[in-house]
């Protein structure tokens, strides 16, 4: 196979086993696949010429990243009209190469649609991250999903929904089905465990693992009682005692999206903003005195949640628990991309080693949804999505902040190019004021507008 590119004399950081290879040389195939990794060579008989190289010296090469719980129709502000395209190409510049979105239903996608916009980034019409969806988001009436995307999501009453709701999913393919179990601390209606319990069973009986949005620890335990595969948030509350050792015995996914349980806790002028932001988001940004929850009053609840989301990842992690990171990214205050980056440095701050948080954003992420043959470690077979960077992330993961250079499928990417094609894009219109807020995890029903 024709080589198009030769990474050369990099450190080579082995995910899995938290160790560095240095001096190597990575090979890509004419098919964006790793083809060899080699001791470096500068010249002999045999040495490839004429192929793209990409100076590796004093850096660290890693796999490119993958945030397990996004949501590309959402930009950190849920008022704000997204361009998704500028969405996609913000997790690129942050070496995050694949994304796991919890629901595109309600999205406004030009060019693509709700239902179509995976494939459409999978086949190369957006520049973006590989991408795997559940498409939907089914919920009770009134619940979580009705308040973020209104008529988008599917309400459940009877077993009649039930089917008709599930026979729906399935003609679009999703990877997984998401379903929401979270009453936003008792504002909004719920499903019963029963009617959970069917959903969950009527989704395996058609080959779909699920997701479950929660919040609590007793909703936790619930989801895992009735058969949910993955949880969709941390814990804000206490663990109930039976909840670790049957996430350990099954394997259970936990995606903890400390990140935006930080980015709710904050006032208005503690949370940043990336660089490369997109104008309409600089321009909501720039006209909020305050965030929504500190108008609420409610950075109290927030605090206290983000606070017991740490302890009760640092406890999961240490049982055992299959934690893969996701940081929520889109919805309120939680940047694409960079979220992700807070996402790994919480866990530090929670007691992970850098090489704990790392995997669960390569490797382990890899491995729990079934990509691990693809991508996530950097061995030949592999797809060619790789982050170099300037420093190694095994000493601190505040190292992935400065990328060197993003390769998608064997494609360097011009850095300085999604950074231009991100900020300075066509000012999208506001959106019609809704006189309500859309939902996000734990915002309350019925909060005013921030000010601006």
């Amino acid at each position: 196979m024709d080589l198009t590119l030769i990474i050369e004399n990099t450190a080579v950081v082995d995910v899995v086993t938290g160790t560095v290879r240095p001096g190597q040389d990575v090979h890509v195939g004419g098919g964006g696949t790793i083809t060899a990794v080699t001791p470096h060579r500068t010249s002999g008989p045999g040495a490839p010429v004429a192929v793209p190289r990409l100076d590796g010296r004093g850096r660290y090469l890693l796999p490119g990243l993958v945030d397990s719980h996004v949501h590309i129709a959402f930009n950190g502000f849920l008022d704000v009209r997204p361009d998704f395209t500028r969405t996609l190409k913000q997790f690129l510049l942050h070496g995050v190469t694949s994304v796991v979105d919890f629901f595109t239903v309600g999205g406004d996608f030009p060019g693509s649609s709700p239902e179509t916009v995976r494939e459409d980034v999978n086949a190369g019409t957006f520049l973006g991250p590989r991408m795997m969806t559940s498409y939907g988001c089914l919920n009770a009436p009134g619940g979580f999903c009705d308040c973020s995307v209104g008529d988008a999501a599917s309400a459940v009453v009877t077993r009649d929904d039930v089917d008709r709701e599930m026979d729906r999913i399935t003609r679009v393919r999703p990877d997984f089905v998401k379903i929401v179990y979270d009453d936003v601390f008792g504002t909004l209606p719920n499903l019963t465990k029963e009617m959970l319990g069917d959903l969950v069973r009527s989704a395996h009986d058609r080959g779909f693992r699920v997701a479950v949005h929660v919040a609590s620890g007793a909703h936790a335990l619930d989801a895992v009682e009735v058969g949910a595969d993955i949880i969709g948030h941390g814990i804000v509350d206490d663990v109930p005692d039976r909840l670790v050792p049957q996430l350990v015995e099954r394997g259970i996914m936990v995606i903890p999206t400390l990140a935006s349980y930080e980015a709710r806790s904050l006032e208005r002028w503690r949370i940043s903003l990336p660089a490369a932001s997109p104008p309409e988001v600089v321009r909501r940004y720039a006209g909020t005195r305050k965030s929504l929850y500190e108008t609420n009053g409610q950075l109290p609840l927030y605090r206290e949640a983000f606070e017991k989301s740490l302890k009760a990842l640092a406890h999961m992690v240490a049982e055992g628990v299959r934690v893969v990171a996701g940081s929520d990214a889109g919805t309120w205050y939680t940047f694409p991309g960079d979220s992700l980056l807070r996402e790994l440095a919480l866990y530090t701050e929670a007691g992970l080693s850098p090489a704990q948080a790392l995997r669960t954003a390569t490797s382990d992420a890899a491995a729990a949804w079934g990509f691990a043959d693809d991508r996530g470690t950097v061995e030949v077979g592999k797809r060619a999505d790789l982050l170099l960077v300037d420093a190694n992330p095994l000493d601190d993961v505040s190292a992935l902040r400065n990328p060197a250079a993003v390769v998608l499928g064997g494609r360097v990417l011009d850095l300085d190019e999604l950074a231009t094609d991100i900020v300075e894009g066509a000012l999208l219109p506001a959106p019609e004021p809704a006189g309500e807020v859309p939902c996000s995890p734990h915002h309350l029903r019925g909060a005013a507008l921030p000010e601006g």
